[in-house]
Formats: structure tokens, sequence, C-alpha cells
């Protein structure tokens, strides 16, 4: 489980009203003009992180959330957000944010958020080497399905596994389609209502 509330204490300190800003549906917010590694705290809506080689989706993040705290990443560069509808966010020095945390005793707290981060790439890693095109398929309906209902009854199943995997769009939906036919998955409108039981192998 993330730990929601260490995280909400470390974006209590961190932020400075003054430097929120607003972001409209689709709007771009990249990092690559600050000179010095920066941290994007999300307070309030959902962004898409784009890896910038190959544009490809690298996950969605629901505010409140804390990006780019690691003092071994520089991560201004490597990947940019699209907004998924109206965003509250901050850009902070991350020097700044780390030198915060060491004064307000926040050690711990950042600790378990970064425990955090690398069980969920251990994860990925877990649904993406070595796997057929439906195991991805179904890896990534799985993890859609177990979205939060903000983040899930916006986005068009179709466009969530084509966007993460970079899979061909025609052979996404061509298994979305038998998977709906035979009753394993629910969708209206391209969005994902239910999963029932998924087939190991397609």
């Amino acid at each position: 489980m993330k730990p929601e509330n260490e995280e909400k204490r470390i974006i209590a300190a961190i932020t400075n009203p003054h430097r929120v800003r607003q972001a409209v549906s689709r709007q771009i917010i990249t990092m690559e003009k600050y000179p010095e590694p920066m941290t994007l705290v999300i307070h309030e809506g959902m962004l898409a992180a784009y890896r910038t080689r190959g544009n490809l989706l690298m996950k969605y993040f629901q505010g409140p959330m804390l990006v780019g705290m690691n003092a071994l990443m520089d991560m201004n560069a490597n990947f940019y957000f699209k907004a998924c509808g109206e965003v509250k966010y901050e850009i902070i020095p991350r020097n700044e944010v780390l030198n915060i945390i060491d004064r307000e005793r926040l050690w711990k707290e950042a600790a378990l958020l970064y425990m955090f981060g690398i069980k969920r790439l251990i994860e990925i890693n877990n649904v993406s080497v070595g796997l057929s095109t439906y195991e991805i398929i179904r890896e990534n309906i799985i993890a859609l399905i177990n979205e939060k209902d903000d983040l899930r009854l916006t986005v068009n199943v179709c466009d969530y596994i084509q966007e993460k995997t970079r899979l061909s769009r025609s052979r996404v939906m061509k298994i979305l389609s038998d998977l709906r036919i035979d009753g394993h998955i629910d969708i209206k409108r391209g969005i994902l209502i239910a999963v029932h039981k998924l087939p190991e192998k397609y």
C-alpha cells in the first residue's frame, strides 16, 4: 500500500502557495529549461508521464503526489507530463526539497516513499519482460482495473495499453474485442468497466 500519509507530510513541509500553478487539459509540463534537477508536486488532478525518448507512456500520476525526489537521478530531460483535465502543481528545486526533509526530520517518510517506488518498478518489470503480446495486454488490463476510479473511468482502455506498450493498435483492439465478446471484460464507450476472469492464454 502506498504511504499516502507520509507523502502528504512531506508535501505540506515543502510547498509554497506562491509557486503553485494551474494546468489545463492536455497541457504539456516539462522541466527541461531548469538548470538544476527539479521535483514535481502534483497537488490536485492527474498527469500522464511520458518518456521523452519514443514518447512512451510510463504512468498516470494522481495528486497529491511527489515526482523526482531521487538524489541520484535527474528527471528534467528524460520525462514530460501531460495534464488529464485541470491540474494544480508546483516545481521545486530537488536540493531544496531534500534540505527541508533533512531539517524537518522527514527521512523516515522519504524512505517509505523510496521503498514504494522500488516496489512498483519491480512490479512493472515482472509484467513487461519476456511476455507474449497477450500476456502484456492481460497484465495492463489488470493494472487498469486496479487504478482509482478517477483514472480508470476517464481513460480509454485501448489508449492506456497502446501508449504504455507501443503494441500494434489493431492487435490490442482485436484482443480486447475478443475478451469482451467472450465475457471476460466489460467495456463501455472505450472505458473498462469490469474484469471477470481473464484466461491465462489467448
